[in-house]
């Protein structure tokens, strides 16, 4: 028994000093890892080149719109974005030692100008951005209604408050202000309107030129909004739904 524990000891002390194990324990080096995709379907874009300039390392989206670059040096990086010769001002990232970076590379591929949104993928349920839209797309597209800028150009709204009367959301006014509402369970109750990120009022959001929306999302409940300021002209409003604008 004696020789059989020392035997398995020392296959443990051989297997610790590998080379492999210890390049594992011992890895200081960061990851890089994310998805390219069409800002205007949220379809996966081929072909774009996720480079570090500085460390002359880059790689390109292969056709599922996913890339990834090993073995990186842990601290801020430079990186730039290109696709089809185009590239753009270069964004800084924290990468951290033995951990992952994943990122959301969202890109208007018609625009002249290639802008694209990059931003860190956390958690996608609140992902509070352009690219957490379509992440939350695929969540709850059965009990949301979502726009694509696809979705909005075969649409014949040329207001955002056409394109969300089709969602039954109106604006009530009274003397002291106006309020997006809506008609559920034989009531009105107030819709929260936000605009990429930020509470707008009725009279911000209608200003928007509908060319300049990028995508809209349509929640029966305040879940991703903040609540809308009470309006004395109408009472107590109780807020029910919420609509996410993002722009271009």
């Amino acid at each position: 028994m004696l020789l059989r524990r020392h035997f398995a000891a020392a296959l443990l002390g051989a297997a610790l000093s590998s080379p492999a194990l210890l390049v594992a324990q011992n890895d200081s080096t960061a990851i890089i890892r994310g998805t390219a995709s069409s800002s205007f379907n949220g379809h996966p874009l081929a072909g774009v080149m996720i480079s570090l300039p500085a460390l002359q390392r880059f790689t390109v989206s292969d056709s599922t719109g996913r890339f990834e670059l090993a073995r990186l040096p842990a601290g801020q990086q430079r990186i730039r974005i290109s696709y089809e010769g185009r590239a753009t001002v270069e964004y800084t990232f924290e990468l951290k030692q033995g951990k992952t970076k994943r990122l959301s590379v969202l890109l208007d591929v018609e625009a002249l100008d290639l802008a694209p949104v990059v931003v860190e993928a956390q958690n996608p349920d609140f992902s509070r951005n352009l690219a957490g839209f379509y992440d939350r797309k695929k969540w709850y597209g059965g009990f949301a209604r979502f726009y694509t800028r696809e979705d909005i150009s075969r649409t014949s709204a040329t207001r955002v408050s056409s394109l969300l009367a089709r969602d039954g959301i109106f604006v009530r006014c009274g003397r002291q202000g106006c309020v997006p509402m809506l008609w559920t369970r034989g009531a009105l109750c107030a819709v929260a309107v936000v605009i990429d990120g930020m509470p707008f009022g009725e009279q911000d959001y209608d200003d928007i030129q509908i060319d300049e929306v990028q995508a809209v999302e349509v929640y029966r409940n305040n879940f991703f909004a903040p609540t809308v300021p009470q309006i004395a002209s109408f009472g107590p409003i109780r807020t029910c739904a919420s609509a996410l604008i993002w722009t271009r």
